[in-house]
């Protein structure tokens, strides 16, 4: 009897600490949970102050290192004002012209980054408009493209159409992509997808074949296992099955005691 009375103590006492673990766990997890959405909207809001303080830059891509001489501004004003169908007296705003703030890469990679900002966003606006209307321009035997300064997560959502864009070019269907947004025209009319996702379904669907994009977890799939631990269920939730594991444990040491 005493060693019975001593076993019961002992998985009453087990079966308490089970229950306040499970319950700080399910605490802790929700906490977690709640620091991570915080933290999500938090860094939503960065990106938009972030993308808002670069509305007014270009980046000009394949400048060739060392072709803009001792002004960068200079350089691409004489440059917009030879590819472009602009008036004599027009005034660009440039505000600062330099490379990317990177070390010079060595001969025969990639040269950096040009960005440009101008003191007014119509005009830049203006300016890509009028460039991509252009199509390629060419300083040398390079070819120069431009586009809007991006910040780098941005960048990362836009590279998961490459793959994306690649089937659509080859098959000769327009296609854009707005931010980070892709707008496809297709036969039966213009169709917008809000992720690459969204977009390779539409294709493979559609009968191509694409390979699946690359998706940025962006914290989510961190916060979706912790919200899967909060389907634990409790020691108090469980009392019936516990009672049973208990009875049989107690006529297993009775079986041993005989």
């Amino acid at each position: 009897m005493r060693g019975r009375r001593s076993l019961s103590r002992r998985m009453d006492e087990a079966e308490a600490r089970v229950s306040q673990v499970e319950g700080w766990a399910e605490e802790a997890t929700e906490a977690l949970c709640t620091c991570l959405e915080q933290q999500r909207k938090l860094q939503i809001k960065v990106l938009d102050l972030e993308s808002r303080s670069r509305r007014n830059n270009m980046r000009v891509f394949g400048v060739p290192e060392g072709q803009e001489g001792d002004s960068v501004t200079q350089f691409i004003e004489k440059l917009l004002r030879s590819q472009l169908q602009l008036p004599e007296d027009f005034n660009f705003k440039i505000q600062r012209a330099h490379r990317a703030l990177a070390s010079k890469p060595p001969p025969g990679a990639s040269p950096r980054v040009v960005i440009v900002n101008f003191l007014e966003f119509s005009t830049k606006e203006m300016i890509l408009r009028e460039v991509w209307k252009k199509g390629r321009i060419q300083v040398g035997t390079s070819f120069i493209h431009f586009d809007h300064d991006y910040a780098p997560e941005i960048v990362k959502r836009r590279r998961e159409y490459n793959a994306i864009k690649k089937i659509l070019k080859d098959k000769g269907i327009r296609f854009q992509t707005p931010f980070t947004n892709m707008r496809i025209h297709w036969e039966t009319g213009v169709r917008t997808y809000s992720s690459a996702r969204e977009a390779y379904k539409e294709l493979k669907r559609r009968g191509f074949q694409v390979e699946e994009p690359v998706i940025a977890d962006g914290g989510n799939s961190a916060e979706s296992r912790l919200r899967e631990l909060l389907g634990w269920q409790p020691a108090s939730s469980s009392g019936p099955v516990v009672a049973l594991r208990a009875k049989a444990k107690l006529q297993e040491f009775q079986r041993e005691q005989s």
